[in-house]
């Protein structure tokens, strides 16, 4: 539908009304304009009755054309509404994985933490053994050290007394 039918249906409509032959038509109703006709036809001068018909024409055309454009819209939203119930479900889909996925990063995540920290406790405790460990050995071999240079000396002692 151009622009033109639709500014001569407007038109029209102003001039039915301006006469006096029609009520301003809000709800776009076949019934006023069939009053209009039948008002038109019984008591208008026949000089203007052809310029009146011809607006009411134009006017029950520009409606039906917006009826048939009407129905067109309703067929093609139709068909659409499947499509767009399916992407409403793929969205739907689409945010549940969203949000399953980041509770499983945040497990893992907390996780990941949750061993670290339990590596860090052991490793703390493995290097306390070890420090604990490397002292009594340093002990053990000071002692040892002692034990053999006093075993040394006696051993040195006792081979002077045996040679005097």
């Amino acid at each position: 539908m151009n622009q033109d039918s639709m500014a001569s249906a407007m038109q029209a409509q102003e001039y039915l009304e301006k006469q006096g032959y029609t009520l301003p038509d809000m709800q776009g109703g076949k019934a006023a304009l069939s009053y209009t006709l039948w008002g038109l036809a019984h008591c208008m001068p026949s000089a203007i009755l052809p310029k009146s018909l011809r607006a009411v024409a134009i006017i029950l055309e520009h409606k039906e054309a917006s009826n048939v454009a009407n129905t067109i819209v309703a067929a093609v939203m139709h068909k659409l509404d499947p499509l767009l119930d399916l992407m409403d479900h793929a969205a739907n889909v689409m945010q549940v994985a969203v949000k399953d996925t980041r509770m499983v990063v945040d497990w893992l995540y907390r996780t990941g933490e949750e061993m670290r920290d339990e590596l860090q406790k052991g490793i703390e405790l493995v290097k306390e053994d070890l420090q604990k460990l490397v002292e009594d050995i340093k002990d053990k071999v000071s002692k040892l050290t002692r034990l053999v240079t006093a075993a040394a000396s006696n051993m040195g002692i006792a081979q002077y007394n045996t040679r005097r």
